[in-house]
């Protein structure tokens, strides 16, 4: 049984993750609770968890905070966070400290199950791997030329760095280089295609007497060249660009297969193989944005082009999306992702596009409570190119506007009939205006004159002056008011401004009115 220990200041939440969850059935029980971060951080270290679900708010130590302390004290531990979605950007935070998945309140059964599950199975997998690295130890001697191959495939792609024994019984010493992975795609798959380019590439690289080694992951082919560890890194760089333009001028581009080469930072150990595949990845991100057949060549990573412009430009595309007519959206979509194209950052990407579609469904619900926003993070992944995310974001936000509109206008008699009514008990209040019956009907100002104009064919401010002029007739002619004190009660602080107001639509002063009355 693996142990599972819950960490909730909310009673309410510990209690139903401990009673409504069949742990037994995946293969867990609970092995404590804590109600806060200090309690969860004693326990974590008491109990030593296989599996630490945790809320990300709470007092004491957050649960940000406690997966940043499991990372670096307890790296065994799976995390997975509870979360609401204001505190979206708390669970994105928390991935880089290796948490394993996060759930959002209130949660599911079948979700949490689902986690849980998949949490069991990345630990017995991983335990597995511990257990066939034992047997790979024994085997050694026996199958020296094919064990080297798998470990230098689990040091490049999965970063599993071999045991000092291993590395002293077989050579594994690279010297000093860069991965280069060659990424092929192909609409029909064909993984003929893939081997035939695949030898291709070694038959070239071995003709050149290049001392290089090779590892096939996916339809990637990692070409490892290993150089003397004395040789200046400038010359090295441009010896492994000189590689990877071979390679490139050497392939042919036929049955629809392209080809993308990332070249990663340099390694000098076997320590850093993995970290040189994965920034080989990272370069090859650059395809997604500016398409195939190209050298991408690691960079640090820069968000330069993202700025704080576009959290603004992105709250104000939230905030029109109501007033705003398709075209305009479609426009300002473009102009979104202009903004984010040169950031080479996928991930990134990803995640405001998904924090965009979460707060436009939050738009549709306050007209639609039954609204559910069906598009997640699934679907965005599953686009290939910038320009596909683009256009699926397009077309995404053309159902949410149609819907919006379907449902905006069965609800603009409501509006409007509801301004109606807090003009009818409001009207002597100096602050009634626009803004005001807008933020109490939770509409754009835009939204609410615009409606208010097409149902009734009068300007809102318009409609609220003649209101208050009425109300101030009945005053001046059934009371002894005067008019000064007419005009505070019909809402106009000025008495002179009131004065004009009347005249003009009376053509008459409000004490002329009044004498005539």
């Amino acid at each position: 049984m693996l142990r599972v220990l819950i960490i909730d200041d909310e009673p309410f939440i510990s209690k139903g993750l401990s009673e409504k969850i069949d742990w037994p059935a995946l293969g867990c029980e609970i092995c404590g609770m804590a109600s806060n971060g200090y309690e969860g951080k004693e326990l974590i270290n008491k109990l030593k968890p296989d599996i630490v679900v945790s809320d990300i708010v709470m007092p004491g130590h957050t649960g940000l905070e406690l997966a940043e302390f499991v990372h670096h004290n307890h790296k065994d531990i799976l995390m997975i966070l509870l979360s609401g979605y204001d505190e979206f950007t708390f669970a994105k935070e928390a991935f880089k400290y290796g948490v394993f998945d996060y759930l959002l309140k209130p949660t599911v059964v079948e979700e949490v199950m689902a986690v849980i599950k998949n949490a069991v199975n990345t630990i017995e997998q991983k335990r597995n791997k511990e257990k066939n690295y034992e047997y790979l130890e024994n085997a050694l001697q026996e199958s020296k030329p094919i064990i080297e191959q798998s470990l230098l495939y689990e040091m490049t792609v999965k970063g599993i760095v071999p045991t000092q024994n291993i590395k002293q019984s077989i050579n594994l010493t690279p010297g000093k280089g860069a991965v280069i992975t060659i990424e092929m795609y192909s609409d029909t798959q064909n993984s003929t295609s893939f081997d035939s380019i695949s030898k291709s590439i070694k038959d070239l690289l071995l003709s050149k007497n290049k001392e290089v080694r090779f590892v096939t992951h996916d339809q990637q082919l990692l070409v490892i060249p290993s150089f003397s560890l004395l040789m200046p890194d400038k010359v090295v760089e441009t010896r492994l660009k000189d590689i990877a333009e071979n390679i490139l001028g050497d392939i042919s581009f036929e049955d629809r297969t392209h080809v993308s080469i990332g070249i990663g930072g340099m390694f000098t150990s076997i320590n850093t193989l993995h970290s040189s595949y994965l920034q080989s990845i990272t370069a090859l991100s650059r395809s997604y944005f500016v398409g195939k057949g190209k050298i991408h060549i690691y960079t640090e990573p820069s968000t330069k082009h993202y700025n704080n412009n576009f959290s603004a430009n992105l709250s104000s595309f939230i905030e029109k999306f109501e007033e705003w007519e398709l075209e305009k959206i479609l426009l300002e979509i473009e102009e979104l992702f202009k903004e984010l194209k040169y950031t080479f950052n996928r991930q990134l990407v990803l995640n405001l596009c998904l924090e965009l579609l979460i707060k436009l469904g939050l738009v549709v619900a306050k007209w639609d409570k039954n609204f559910s926003m069906t598009v997640g993070y699934e679907q965005l992944e599953r686009c290939k190119t910038f320009d596909q995310l683009l256009e699926f974001m397009k077309q995404t936000c053309v159902k949410v506007k149609n819907h919006l509109y379907e449902t905006m206008n069965k609800n603009n008699i409501g509006v409007v009939e509801q301004a109606k009514r807090i003009i009818e008990q409001e009207y002597g209040n100096p602050n009634l205006n626009a803004q005001f019956i807008a933020e109490q009907l939770d509409v754009s100002v835009s939204y609410l004159s615009r409606t208010f104009k097409r149902d009734t064919g009068e300007n809102l401010s318009n409609f609220l002056t003649e209101k208050r002029i009425q109300e101030a007739q009945k005053l001046l002619t059934s009371t002894d008011l005067k008019a000064n004190e007419v005009s505070l009660m019909v809402g106009f602080l000025d008495s002179r401004y009131f004065g004009q107001v009347f005249k003009k639509i009376m053509k008459t002063t409000p004490s002329e009115y009044k004498k005539i009355r």
